[in-house]
């Protein structure tokens, strides 16, 4: 196949997926041009000794008080934004030099900024195939507020020029959000294929734009992530954004409630990150007498030492439409130790490859305190987390999932509708013991 890709990822675990499936795709003899934006972090995808070119078009998203301001009259007749805007000038120009390539399909993926991308509206003459981690949460659910929920009432300030000064905030963003959740169900409905990485993202799909897509599973590379056989020290691990969405704040809870001659020391891996909301994960560590590293930008060696030599991975990501995390873990033979729900419920089976628990501190913090303390039960964990990896997770069962999908979407571009039929291999539907 000849295939054009098109994203605006940075660095992380999404990124990290589509290295993957370009270089899987690379090796099998498929033919790839990438396109993406100047905002995007195509260093750390690093993959142009896999594709004939990548195609880096200007972007710009930020916009100045006086922009800020027009949008906000623009969005009281739900006109689009200058992001918008600008966002469907550059994913227009992609597409032209797309379209003019002859490439037989795109495999699109998510975008930064907007999540659901628009490249899909300005391809015409070929199928397309989109990967979409999630919908862009905050539209659809408490991410972490709930976006559609009334203002305050405020029965004794109603003649306070206060109020109507928050009525009107209030009323552009949620026309904003309307364009926005318009602008989504547009582009998703643009695509001839949708994929997802877990049947709880493709449930969190259906809810959002009233149609699901197609189950096609991550995969991790083990010879990326591979087991060293390091003794192991009296730390926890964390891998996520500094975010709320991440929960490192439950994480910092959770080890508080261990006690202090117990207690392990929090290692906190992340990429882009909120600084402000570190320093309150520093200050809130502090006050509870946790030990608490925060690490950004590590290069690989270093987190492949870090999951080598943890006791235990903490993951205490909020509804985490998949999280490759506890599978990298595994792979490096770490335990884990997962709020069980969203994704993570399909890749941790509760007692084999890691424990599952609840959001509340206490119990996450036994589970915890039994991996570290109960030498059986963390070899029992480290060894079936390896072999469960390699029997269900590689990546070259991804990559046949992947190349699948793309070649059933090729091979019938001329039939109208997306297919519905989900891009899992039979041997791989059932449960793990």
């Amino acid at each position: 196949m000849k295939i054009a890709i098109w994203h605006n990822l940075p660095s992380g675990g999404a990124s990290r997926a589509l290295h993957q499936h370009i270089k899987g795709l690379a090796e099998r003899g498929h033919y790839i041009e990438v396109w993406t934006s100047s905002l995007a972090d195509s260093q750390f995808l690093d993959v142009d000794s896999y594709v004939a070119k990548t195609h880096i078009i200007p972007l710009s998203i930020a916009t100045r008080v006086r922009i800020d301001y027009l949008d906000d009259i623009r969005s009281l007749a739900y006109q689009n934004s200058t992001r918008v805007k600008r966002m469907l000038a550059f994913c227009q120009q992609c597409a032209q030099q797309i379209e003019a390539g002859q490439f037989d399909v795109l495999f699109a993926n998510s975008c930064h900024y907007f999540n659901m991308p628009f490249i899909g509206r300005f391809i015409k003459s070929i199928p397309k195939v989109l990967y979409l981690g999630e919908p862009n949460r905050s539209l659809y659910e408490a991410y972490p507020e709930q976006n559609w929920a009334a203002p305050p009432c405020w029965p004794k300030y109603w003649y306070s020029l206060s109020y109507y000064k928050y009525v009107w905030r209030d009323t552009i963003r949620t026309h904003r959000a309307r364009v926005l959740v318009r602008e989504e169900v547009a582009n998703y409905q643009s695509y001839t294929k949708v994929l997802v990485n877990s049947f709880y993202s493709n449930e969190s799909l259906l809810r959002a734009y009233g149609g699901g897509g197609d189950v096609c599973y991550l995969g991790i590379d083990m010879d990326m992530f591979s087991f060293m056989d390091l003794p192991r020290e009296p730390f926890v691990m964390g891998l996520g954004s500094f975010h709320p969405p991440k929960q490192p704040d439950l994480a910092i809870k959770a080890l508080a409630q261990i006690d202090a001659a117990e207690r392990p020391k929090l290692v906190w891996v992340g990429n882009i990150g909120n600084q402000d909301y570190l320093s309150q994960l520093i200050t809130l560590s502090d006050q509870l007498g946790v030990v608490f590293e925060p690490r950004q930008y590590v290069p690989h060696q270093e987190l492949l030492q870090l999951l080598n030599t943890a006791s235990c991975l903490l993951y205490t990501s909020a509804l985490e439409p998949f999280g490759l995390a506890p599978l990298e873990a595994n792979a490096c033979g770490l335990p884990v130790v997962a709020v069980g729900e969203g994704g993570v419920r399909e890749t941790i089976n509760d007692g084999y490859n890691g424990l599952l628990t609840s959001r509340r501190p206490s119990e996450i913090a036994e589970a915890v305190l039994r991996i570290l303390t109960n030498r059986n039960l963390f070899e029992g964990l480290s060894s079936n987390g390896r072999q469960m990896v390699a029997d269900r997770w590689g990546i070259d069962q991804a990559i046949d999932r992947i190349e699948q999908a793309l070649l059933s979407v090729a091979s019938t571009a001329k039939r109208p509708g997306r297919t519905t039929s989900f891009a899992v291999p039979k041997s791989e539907s059932s449960s793990v013991p």
